[in-house]
């Protein structure tokens, strides 16, 4: 009734290890073309069996078909379904003030490709795993730190208000890259009181796993144009402003600067 993900995967199991051949296709025949067959997949060695990855279509059956190379064998096939985190089904989480939570054991060889958008430096082309960060009634200071748990894979990480194949510049909040198997995509940002945030897990380039870290702490005090740091300074005097972490603030002071970038968020600090 609703669209699936399959994994079909054959594996040769005689002793004379002849190739496995695995062939997809919603007819069954001995008049198969190059037409009919929509996937043919052939063992390359033990540790690379036959494997069909493809959306089965809703209402619709399929023949997957084993056979070995040249001469008869016996083997194994697996047939899966994995569960799809997507846009339109996400991974629900709930993360409250100084509460903390890791989604491990991701593997986005099983998802499909349901946050995608070409305005980017970066390729969104690869299968995600989508988090939903569901709202709190309260602001919160949000750090979420994306691992790739796959060797020599970047992990991606997109955190945005909308999720869908249309993404932007526009409408992605942020998007940070991962420097590589032990180097975390992270981003620290105020979220706000009764807003949900999508969390996207990918790698760069193929599929491979890795897992996604959420804490949740009370913002800082928020210093803006709005609502500066006052400082108070007389003729000899001198003050300390310390401890600024401009990761809690938001951007309130912007513009276009030759050479210099404001886009940041700020600090702002108000001389009497």
């Amino acid at each position: 009734s609703e669209a699936r993900l399959i994994i079909a995967t054959s594996k040769s199991s005689s002793f004379s290890s002849p190739d496995s051949v695995q062939v997809v296709s919603q007819q069954c025949s001995k008049n198969q073309t190059s037409e009919t067959v929509e996937h043919l997949s052939v063992e390359q060695s033990s540790s690379n069996p036959a494997q069909s990855t493809f959306i089965a279509a809703p209402n619709t059956a399929y023949y997957i078909i084993y056979e070995t190379v040249e001469d008869c064998g016996s083997g194994v096939v697996t047939i899966e379904a994995p569960v799809q985190y997507s846009c339109s089904r996400p991974y629900n989480v709930s993360v409250e003030l100084e509460e903390s939570t890791v989604v491990k054991d991701i593997d986005t060889c099983k998802q499909a490709n349901s946050n995608d958008g070409l305005a980017f430096d970066t390729s969104l082309s690869s299968r995600d795993f989508v988090i939903l960060l569901e709202s709190s009634s309260v602001e919160r200071r949000i750090v979420v730190s994306s691992k790739s748990t796959s060797s020599g894979s970047d992990s991606v990480q997109v955190i945005s208000q909308q999720c869908s194949t249309n993404q932007t510049t526009d409408t992605v909040d942020y998007l940070s890259v991962g420097g590589g198997f032990n180097d975390p995509a992270q981003n620290t940002f105020i979220a706000a009181a009764n807003t949900s945030y999508y969390i996207i897990y990918e790698t760069d380039g193929e599929c491979g796993s890795g897992k996604v870290t959420i804490e949740a702490s009370t913002p800082p005090l928020q210093y803006s144009c709005s609502s500066p740091y006052a400082v108070s300074l007389e003729i000899g005097d001198t003050d300390f402003v310390q401890e600024i972490d401009t990761c809690g603030q938001a951007n309130s002071n912007d513009g276009v600067v030759p050479g210099t970038d404001l886009g940041g968020p700020g600090f702002v600090i108000f001389l009497k």
